[in-house]
């Protein structure tokens, strides 16, 4: 099964024109990567996807010319010339359409790009669109392939106390009593919205974090995530999560012809931080997962934990469906009820 066949794929459209109405968070789960320029080339925005593909950390970037400092490749006729035509007005076209080939350091993509003027303001996008991965292209001139993010790092004093991950993006390596912290300190300020915010905080994490994904399956694979077969998709996220600490998870499909499936996570960290609490405690991962899965379904789906290792069982157990049931289920899981008898409701339309 392809991981786009879960819940009914159904593609996204987004007219290029709307872009500049989106909002930064909405602009990070675009699928594709976008850059804001203004006229002389600075860049204003630039979306989660272009900065995982292009490995930069948006923060180096932004303000800085994108023809001179963050993608000298393109500073060509092919691509700078369009860009200056667009902005002096000696083009009729209000979208121009071409193929580049982006060279970095670490490697070349060829992508399609559209350029255009925003309809109601000075400002100009690029949307860039990945095609093919490939390795980095010998005997060019030094200066000519995008840098490096640790060339752009500003390191005033040598980063004391700073740590990076592999594409020198700032980390923290933090105990899961941070949580704990977080925990108490919610619950004596605030006890009501526990929920409520770990689920919208993992819903944010989610987002970023589906984006992650998808462009480590482009550079691996040359395939998006929703061409390749839903095991190897939970396989990537399980490993992900088992990687930064998070616990164990794995899918269950067997029930997904009606509709929904079955998630479990073993050795949860949120449930071991919140074992005071005697109830179902990962909110912030059913969060982060129903992002993602709506993301590789293209339509939003509901992740409701019915089962947490906080209420004395075993494993952490989620049901996933679409977002039409997400209030049946989760007043099903406030009633106790397990994945088996939420699928027999579900069934009765109950």
């Amino acid at each position: 099964m392809r991981a786009a066949a879960v819940a009914f794929h159904q593609p996204a459209t987004v007219d290029p024109f709307e872009v500049d109405g989106l909002d930064d968070a909405e602009l990070d789960e675009l699928p594709f990567g976008v850059v804001c320029l203004d006229a002389s080339g600075t860049i204003l925005r630039y979306n989660l996807a272009e900065a995982r593909m292009a490995r930069l950390d948006r923060h180096s970037v932004i303000g800085r010319t994108f023809f001179g400092e963050v993608a000298r490749c393109t500073d060509v006729p092919e691509f700078r010339g369009r860009f200056d035509a667009m902005v002096q007005g000696t083009t009729e076209e209000p979208l121009q359409r071409f193929d580049f080939l982006f060279d970095f350091k670490f490697g070349a993509q060829e992508v399609e790009v559209e350029m255009l003027r925003a309809p109601a303001s000075e400002r100009f996008y690029l949307l860039v669109h990945r095609r093919r991965f490939r390795s980095a292209r010998e005997n060019l001139a030094p200066d000519f392939p995008a840098p490096l993010q640790s060339e752009l790092v500003e390191r005033d004093g040598g980063e004391r106390g700073v740590l990076r991950d592999d594409h020198e993006q700032r980390v923290v390596h933090a105990p899961y009593a941070l949580f704990s912290s977080l925990l108490r300190t919610c619950q004596r300020v605030a006890p009501e919205t526990w929920g409520i915010f770990c689920r919208e905080w993992g819903v944010q994490w989610g987002r970023r974090l589906a984006v992650e994904l998808e462009m480590a399956s482009l550079e691996a694979t040359e395939l998006s995530l929703k061409e390749r077969a839903m095991g190897e998709v939970a396989d990537a996220l399980s490993a992900r999560l088992r990687d930064q600490g998070w616990g164990e998870l794995s899918l269950d499909l067997s029930d997904a012809p009606t509709g929904l499936f079955r998630l479990e996570l073993h050795e949860s960290t949120i449930a071991a931080a919140a074992r005071s609490l005697q109830g179902r405690a990962c909110h912030l991962v059913a969060g982060m997962l129903s992002a993602v899965f709506s993301n590789l379904a293209d339509r939003r789906l509901h992740v409701e934990e019915l089962r947490c290792r906080a209420q004395g069982h075993a494993h952490c157990e989620f049901v996933v469906v679409g977002s039409t049931r997400k209030d049946r289920v989760a007043a099903l899981a406030e009633e106790g009820a397990s994945f088996h008898e939420v699928i027999d409701a579900l069934g009765r339309g109950r």
